[in-house]
């Protein structure tokens, strides 16, 4: 415990010797309160999260809220605005949310396509500031363990679409990062699925245990409880390295032969961008404090993420992140979707 506050103290900036759980949170209070504004908060905070309760932004969302409550005494309220695949929360946040530091959200990458493929020019991803990182969970491929791919591998689920193309069913979420891993799997090894959209991962997932579907992509929160029952198994993960929690399954790239099989979600909060620099400071302060405590670590654990070192050691998330989307403008791009 004591190497792991000081570790996070580091990376968190805010400079902390600590030796227990207990004195990690009461140096984290000491550290906030140093930069806590003298007018603020004096009401609750909404996080505002833009996906439906129950699922991983939600878990992570509420996880969150939690423990920066307990670090700091302040309330904070989390709002599901939702509809949309998440453009009805990305909009408000992006153009209607009061820029006061009382407007925060707990967002997903997913952000960046809604900016740049669906906004149309009235809003951007970069109308929101990053002010902290949270966890990073990559994308996973799923079949059923008494369905058609029983006991297949990936690469075996591939060759199938390339053989009987536009006869294997797989669940996508349209327009999103499902549909952007299909579409790649398929183009680089002149294979075909056929889509069957859903509204989210998880539902995509209850779909292949429904046998709607012969495949699924989805993340490892959603699956977990299927997984341990023995109703399904991961065929293949989305990241650059095996997961420690999921070593026996392997990579996209191991599998097929590649170096840009990557899709992670990753997870940050953010503020309106003319929010107060003293709030902004205070609210990433409360973000990175939150951050230093086991316990949230570990229950984020529990969700299957992980902590990308790179992200959490950023001296400016903002520009961390934008390196992140400029590398998925860049894809859209490739495909078409956007011009040069």
């Amino acid at each position: 415990m004591k190497l792991m506050c000081k570790r996070l103290a580091a990376a968190a900036g805010l400079g902390l010797a600590l030796i227990s759980g207990a004195a990690c949170a009461q140096g984290a209070k000491a550290a906030l309160a140093k930069v806590k504004p003298a007018d603020f908060p004096t009401q609750p905070i909404e996080m505002t999260v833009v996906y439906p309760a129950g699922g991983g932004a939600d878990l992570t969302a509420r996880l969150l809220a939690k423990t920066m409550e307990d670090i700091t005494g302040n309330r904070i309220l989390v709002n599901n605005r939702t509809g949309g695949a998440g453009m009805v929360g990305h909009a408000w946040l992006a153009t209607q949310a009061p820029a006061d530091g009382y407007a925060i959200g707990m967002l997903v990458n997913l952000v960046w396509g809604d900016s740049m493929l669906r906004a149309q020019g009235r809003w951007t991803h970069t109308d929101l500031e990053p002010v902290g990182y949270l966890n990073s969970d990559p994308m996973m491929w799923f079949v059923t363990n008494d369905g058609p791919f029983k006991g297949k591998t990936l690469k075996d689920i591939v060759q199938a679409a390339k053989d009987k193309p536009g006869t294997i069913r797989v669940a996508t979420v349209p327009g999103s990062m499902w549909d952007y891993s299909i579409e790649q799997v398929e183009k680089q090894n002149d294979a075909r699925f056929l889509r069957v959209p859903f509204q989210s991962g998880g539902a995509g997932v209850v779909g292949l245990i429904g046998n709607n579907v012969d495949v699924a992509l989805g993340f490892y929160a959603e699956a977990k409880p299927h997984m341990e029952a023995g109703k399904i198994r991961g065929v293949g993960v989305a990241s650059p390295e095996r997961l420690s929690h999921a070593k026996d399954m392997p990579t996209l790239n191991e599998q097929l032969g590649g170096k840009d099989y990557l899709w992670t979600l990753l997870r940050f909060v953010v503020v309106p961008k003319k929010t107060p620099a003293d709030r902004k400071a205070y609210i990433g302060a409360m973000v990175k404090a939150a951050m230093q405590q086991k316990s949230l670590r570990d229950e984020y654990a529990k969700l299957g993420v992980y902590f990308d070192p790179a992200l959490e050691n950023a001296a400016n998330i903002t520009e961390a992140l934008n390196a992140e989307a400029e590398r998925e403008r860049a894809f859209y791009v490739k495909t078409g979707r956007l011009k040069p």
